[in-house]
């Protein structure tokens, strides 16, 4: 079986990105020394990896783009990491382009809109840098992610020969094919 690249995304523009303000009971707030287990931890069960799997250390700390102001986090009412998501910068994607990376909510928070939230907090942390655009990368099986980065306005990127199929299948599961069908029909855009 060959592995196929993520789907990418891109918002074109950050203006008028909505306020990213927490539910009664959660705080959102940047990484902090400290924060590390927990971060580990919601990583570990978001992404259903073996406890003990991820590593901020490895995974984030050691990237050139790590700053602990790009990493937003919510927390819940008793302190506990509950969602949390990443402002990255690649040189692939442009110097005026932020990477939104790593979004995570615990599976007990679901259906409150916590991986929004963090999400347009990492977008609001790249309109303070200088950002004016923003891009993901994801995978065709996140369908419930896949339609909160639509409402936030992000659209499909066709980076790849695979991307026009699989994107179609997304869109058409969405009730949203006709609107990025324009998209779908141009031409592969290079990210590198």
């Amino acid at each position: 079986m060959s592995l196929r690249p993520q789907l990418v995304m891109r918002r074109p523009h950050l203006r008028e990105v909505p306020a990213a303000v927490p539910p009664e009971g959660y705080e959102l707030r940047h990484f902090r020394p400290g924060d590390e287990a927990g971060w580990n931890a919601l990583m570990d069960l978001a992404f259903e990896r073996r406890p003990g799997q991820s590593d901020f250390a490895r995974e984030m700390a050691a990237d050139d783009p790590y700053r602990p102001e790009r990493v937003k986090l919510l927390l819940d009412a008793t302190g506990k990491i509950v969602a949390t998501a990443s402002c990255w910068v690649l040189p692939r994607y442009g110097d005026d382009a932020a990477v939104l990376h790593w979004v995570a909510r615990h599976p007990g928070h679901g259906g409150r809109g916590l991986g929004a939230l963090v999400s347009l907090a990492v977008l609001h942390q790249a309109v303070e840098e200088g950002r004016r655009r923003a891009f993901l990368q994801t995978d065709d099986f996140r369908v419930p992610a896949l339609r909160i980065y639509l409402r936030m306005g992000f659209e499909p990127v066709i980076a790849h020969g695979s991307h026009p199929d699989r994107w179609r299948r997304i869109l058409e599961d969405l009730d949203w094919p006709e609107r990025f069908e324009p998209i779908l029909r141009g031409p592969r855009e290079r990210y590198e």
